[in-house]
């Protein structure tokens, strides 16, 4: 499946990755800039860098570089974009994995059963009936991500940045989450002999010898937590250089640090921003911003420009009909528009599983090849270029068309907003997923049944079809 072009510096880029120097760089920058590129960019100068200074100091070991990424299917796409950064040849150990999968190998794959503890969790969260039990379950995520064990306390006073201010959580309810919910949970963990995610990162940051790395690139840092920053800080080389990549606006999971109490050191004259829009169309950028409109960005986050964007496309288009009717339109729309030998195409929805049964059916009865990337490892190296995601999964991809047919309330629930701000959750993912397409956007609904998201579609920004 076709990936990024190959990576090449813009006059924006090359102040970054022109600068070798060590210590901490971040890169921010909303989608289509190009952090990724950049960051790759970077990451083979630092190397090179790297093996110059080992071969000036008389050391024989490799660099040792990490490379993590959000989630797995990203992991597998930048790694076919890392490799061809590292000259053949070079004295370079260049590993590219998940936080997860990078420490579970680390600790010798302790046991996390996600779902029993998960199951835990909700079975605590029934005794704070101010909040919902998955609002409960993503608090308790949130501070134990980001707090250390013995600092759980801090969370009383603390401000809850990244997690909103609906629905409001005092002190009084702090006070009984953790004593209610937080500290019954981790006796229960210990009691069981169990890990969860959190436990790995804490164990990762203080149980696993330093492993030394001189370069380490960290991409969609917003969606990290603080723990798991800690623990890669303990496993940096003594002189070090690393990345992150990081725009808050993307963020979809319940996160929230600020760079100094996760123990990194960033000084402002390091933080740079990229401002061009590589990727989008004007009118695609124009109709995901509309979707983000009224939406603050935190620091370190980046909303999209549409002043940076420049080449010119179609607007999005909405379909309105029966799903049937969306999918067939959407098929011969590919037969009839798109080269696949040269375009990419992805079919884009909030959940997966069922959602794409229909899917896969039309593009088997049309003969049409397909890769299914949620949360697989590798990116697959078939020529077939239609490809089946989940908005989470698609994090930090990109296609040439981008299609989100039977966007429907169902696949998009979320609480009233008086009562729970997930809808700001929701739609920064929808943005994220919009904004993975370099030429055309297709979305599509049943009417009567579509997703409440669809009433943040700025007037104006898109075409409606009725099908």
């Amino acid at each position: 499946m076709k990936t990024l072009p190959r990576v090449t510096a813009t006059a924006e880029q090359l102040p970054l990755i022109s600068q070798n120097r060590l210590g901490v760089e971040v890169i921010c920058g909303a989608a289509g800039s190009g952090k990724t590129s950049t960051a790759l960019l970077r990451l083979r100068s630092l190397c090179l860098m790297f093996v110059a200074r080992h071969a000036r100091l008389g050391l024989h070991e490799p660099v040792r570089v990490l490379v993590l990424t959000f989630n797995r299917t990203l992991a597998g796409y930048v790694k076919t974009l890392a490799e061809t950064q590292i000259s053949p040849g070079a004295n370079v150990r260049l590993e590219i994995d998940t936080f997860g999968r990078w420490a579970m190998s680390a600790l010798a794959f302790p046991d996390v059963p996600t779902r029993r503890v998960r199951n835990k969790l909700r079975q605590l969260a029934g005794v704070i009936p101010e909040l919902s039990p998955d609002y409960v379950v993503k608090e308790v995520d949130y501070l134990l991500g980001r707090f250390e064990p013995e600092n759980l306390e801090a969370y009383i006073a603390a401000e809850r940045t990244g997690r909103g201010a609906i629905p409001r959580v005092d002190r009084t309810v702090r006070r009984r989450l953790l004593d209610a919910v937080v500290y019954p949970y981790l006796a229960w963990l210990n009691d069981e002999a169990i890990a969860d995610w959190n436990t790995v990162a804490v164990r990762m940051a203080r149980d696993v010898d330093p492993i030394g790395y001189d370069v380490v690139i960290v991409d969609e840092s917003q969606d990290f937590s603080a723990n798991q920053l800690r623990a890669i800080q303990r496993h940096l080389a003594v002189d070090h250089a690393v990345t992150f990549v990081i725009d808050t606006v993307q963020r979809i999971y319940a996160r929230g640090f600020t760079w100094v109490e996760a123990g990194v050191d960033v000084r402002p004259e390091r933080v740079h921003t990229l401002r061009a829009n590589h990727r989008n169309t004007v009118e695609i950028a124009a109709f995901a911003a509309s979707i983000l409109n009224g939406i603050t960005p935190e620091a370190d986050g980046v909303l999209p420009n549409l002043a940076a964007a420049t080449s010119r496309g179609p607007r999005p288009r909405v379909l309105r009909g029966l799903y049937n009717r969306q999918l067939e339109w959407v098929l011969d729309y590919i037969d009839e528009n798109v080269d696949l030998t040269k375009d990419s195409v992805a079919f884009l929805k909030p959940q997966g599983g069922k959602w794409f049964d229909a899917v896969k059916a039309g593009l088997d009865r049309r003969g049409l090849r397909y890769s299914e990337l949620t949360r697989e490892a590798d990116w697959p190296e078939g020529d077939e270029n239609v490809a089946l995601s989940t908005f989470h999964s698609a994090k930090g991809l990109e296609f040439d068309y981008v299609f989100i047919i039977g966007f429907n309330e169902e696949n998009t629930p979320y609480p009233d907003e008086q009562v729970d701000d997930e809808v700001f959750v929701l739609r920064r993912l929808l943005a994220v997923a919009v904004a993975r397409a370099r030429h055309e956007v297709i979305v599509g609904y049943k009417p009567g049944e579509q997703s409440r998201l669809t009433q943040y579609f700025g007037a104006g920004t898109y075409d409606e079809i009725g099908v």
